[in-house]
């Protein structure tokens, strides 16, 4: 972890009892305790998150974001502030912040609502054009799967469901998680719909030097 964080905020003993934590989490901080020289840091450093109080000398950490916003920037904010009315919190949102939390605080809840932003804002890597598994390969835009170098035509669900099970090779899945991700399926739901595709992708699999391999009263597993 080597995420750069901002910490905007005027009470020093507060913005080094926070600096530490958040050091020894791993990330890195940088610190700034009023508007302009707050403005100039996120520019210059250019953070992965900034943590805002509100009430700063001069300028008030409101300004401060209503200015970050206007230059079209989209670095994740968390309002840290001791002013905790509905009315200050929607002001917030309304703003452009992405998470407040009020003083006193829970420095444990504040570390997970912060690595909550920052995995939600980095960026998703792009699946890869082409993949395989033993003799089975799959091209992700065309959809097209081929065993031993021949063309086998898969209707869209079963595609999904070989792709997953390609991109976790050798992992146990259970039902329930293949319903989740193939199907976007609540993890409440029992349905007897995976164990019929596999079977339909099995059939078509045969002929390949790789199985989908029952583990009882688990779920399936791919392997060669």
């Amino acid at each position: 972890m080597n995420e750069t964080i901002l910490i905007v905020e005027d009470d020093q003993k507060l913005r080094s009892g926070l600096r530490d934590n958040l050091e020894f989490d791993g990330y890195q901080v940088i610190e700034s305790w009023n508007f302009a020289e707050a403005l100039e840091k996120w520019k210059e450093e250019k953070p992965a998150l900034v943590i805002l109080d509100l009430m700063l000398p001069g300028r008030s950490g409101y300004q401060l974001l209503k200015e970050m916003r206007a230059c079209q920037f989209k670095t994740p904010v968390i309002i840290l502030s001791a002013r905790g009315e509905l009315w200050d919190k929607v002001k917030g949102f309304r703003l452009g912040c992405d998470d407040y939390v009020v003083k006193p605080f829970s420095i444990i809840e504040l570390l997970a609502r912060i690595q909550a932003l920052l995995k939600r804002s980095s960026p998703q890597s792009e699946p890869p054009e082409n993949i395989s598994f033993s003799d089975v390969k799959l091209n992700v835009s065309n959809r097209m799967c081929k065993v031993k170098d021949i063309e086998c035509d898969l209707p869209i669900k079963e595609f999904e469901l070989l792709f997953f099970l390609i991109t976790n090779p050798g992992r146990v899945i259970s039902r329930k998680e293949l319903l989740q991700k193939v199907w976007n399926s609540s993890p409440e739901i029992v349905t007897r719909t995976v164990d019929v595709y596999i079977s339909a992708l099995r059939q078509k699999l045969h002929d390949s030097e790789c199985e989908i391999e029952t583990v009882y009263k688990v779920g399936y597993r791919l392997r060669k």
